[in-house]
């Protein structure tokens, strides 16, 4: 029995610093900011609809590799090119690292680069696999445009790329099966076995086509809380029947921790870690 959930809505990151990352996020991504508070910020990309929030880590701030990264996409693969230039332009500006040559992998073609606070961000394109309606359908769609309207060079001048949408994150799984049933059974996500071998694993909430690339590996990452997705129920009876469910069902589907509901600002939620270390976050609107 699947939780009664109804978006995967939020996207949140840790960072050293947000003077550090939140320019790297608006300046050479798109995203805008829209909200925050004295530890966090809050942003959206005009083209995508869930919410990045943005934690102040401090210095304990873990650093995020190629299994926990953010990446968005843009339509052209010359525009590819053109983000490794302009990263690598204006890297001491922004205080990027290891700002990598693009290469091709999974379909796509992208650029990583890694921004001073500890995160890893990939800029992709799929354009070659999108020639082909199979490739757009394929894996829930997944790969197709994630927008419906395209945003225009205006919006995101100079750069000679343009950052489409936030498409996806990633997560690091140790057992594909014990994982994909957490993520189907308990979440009520899609699982896409993107190769049919369970070395990568996409999911994503039904009819939506932001996701998380979920990366099979010997070694579970530990990251703070700070580091999670946000999984929306309807309303806060919602809400406590999904937390005594959890609760109830903790060891069947090897969860490793369900936190207390806490309640601020018109939002309830609780933390959830699943059998992988990975945090998940419950939430309804009171």
């Amino acid at each position: 029995m699947a939780l009664k959930t109804v978006a995967l809505s939020g996207a949140h990151l840790e960072s050293r610093s947000l003077d550090e990352t939140v320019p790297v996020l608006t300046d050479l991504l798109a995203f805008e900011r829209i909200g925050g508070g004295p530890d966090s910020v809050v942003l959206k990309h005009p083209n995508t609809p869930w919410i990045m929030t943005v934690h102040e880590g401090g210095a304990d701030a873990s650093e995020k590799f190629g299994t926990n990264h953010y990446g968005v996409r843009v339509i052209e693969k010359s525009e590819i090119d053109a983000a490794y230039q302009y990263l690598n332009a204006h890297a001491s500006e922004y205080g990027l690292l290891q700002v990598r040559e693009p290469f091709n992998q999974h379909g796509s073609y992208s650029v990583y680069f890694r921004e001073p606070g500890t995160n890893t961000i990939e800029i992709e394109c799929f354009e070659d696999v999108n020639r082909k309606a199979a490739g757009i359908e394929r894996l829930g769609g997944v790969r197709g445009p994630h927008w419906d309207q395209v945003l225009p060079e205006t919006r995101f001048p100079g750069r000679g790329y343009v950052p489409q949408a936030l498409t996806h994150g990633t997560l690091a799984m140790a057992d594909t099966v014990v994982s994909t049933r957490f993520y189907s059974e308990v979440l009520g996500l899609e699982a896409h076995n993107a190769y049919g071998d369970g070395r990568v694993v996409y999911v994503k909430f039904p009819n939506t086509k932001h996701y998380i690339v979920c990366i099979k590996g010997e070694e579970r990452l530990v990251n703070s809380p700070s580091f999670r997705y946000t999984m929306d129920v309807e309303s806060p009876a919602a809400l406590d029947e999904a937390h005594r469910w959890l609760t109830e069902h903790k060891d069947e589907y090897a969860i490793t921790e369900v936190h207390d509901i806490q309640t601020s600002d018109g939002t309830s939620w609780f933390l959830v870690r699943d059998p992988d270390l990975n945090w998940w976050e419950l939430a309804a609107s009171t």
